[in-house]
C-alpha cells in the first residue's frame, strides 16, 4: 500500500511517540502492536490491514482493522471474542484471518498461546493464595 509507506517513512524515520529505543532495539508501546518491537511489519499505524490479540478482563478478543474503515477511527477496530476453548479459538483465528498475511496470523497464534499461558498462572496464583 502506497499510504502505509508514506506514513512509516515518516513514523519509521521521525518521531513516533510510541516508540522507546535501547541500545540494541527499538520498542513499541502502542497496545495494539502485535509483537512489541517498533518495525514496519509490526506497526499497527503504517499498516492498514492489521490483526492483534487483546485481553479484557480474562476474555481474549482477536482485533481486526481494515483499510476499509479507515475513515471511521471510532469503528476503525472490529473486536471479535474468542472461544475459551484454545482449540476452538485457533480455528476462529484462522477463519478469520484466512486470506491475510501469514506473518500476521503467526503472531496472533503465539500471542494468543501467550496471553492464555499468563491467564493459566493468574489463575494458580488466585486459588494459592485462597
Amino acid at each position: 500500500m502506497i499510504l502505509d509507506d508514506v506514513i512509516w517513512g515518516v513514523i519509521g524515520t521521525g518521531h513516533c511517540s510510541f516508540r522507546t529505543k535501547t541500545q540494541t532495539v527499538d520498542f513499541c508501546r502502542n497496545e495494539y502492536n502485535i509483537t512489541g518491537l517498533c518495525n514496519r511489519r509490526s506497526c499497527p499505524l503504517a499498516n492498514g490491514q492489521y490483526a492483534t490479540i487483546m485481553e479484557k478482563e480474562g476474555v481474549c478478543y482477536l482485533y481486526m482493522k481494515t483499510i476499509e474503515r479507515a475513515h471511521m477511527p471510532s469503528k476503525m477496530w472490529e473486536k471479535i471474542p474468542l472461544d475459551k476453548s484454545y482449540r476452538k479459538a485457533l480455528e476462529q483465528i484462522d477463519e478469520n484471518l484466512e486470506y491475510w498475511p501469514k506473518f500476521l496470523v503467526h503472531k496472533a497464534k503465539q500471542r494468543l498461546t501467550k496471553i492464555r499461558q499468563m491467564l493459566v498462572r493468574i489463575r494458580k496464583l488466585k486459588l494459592e493464595i485462597t
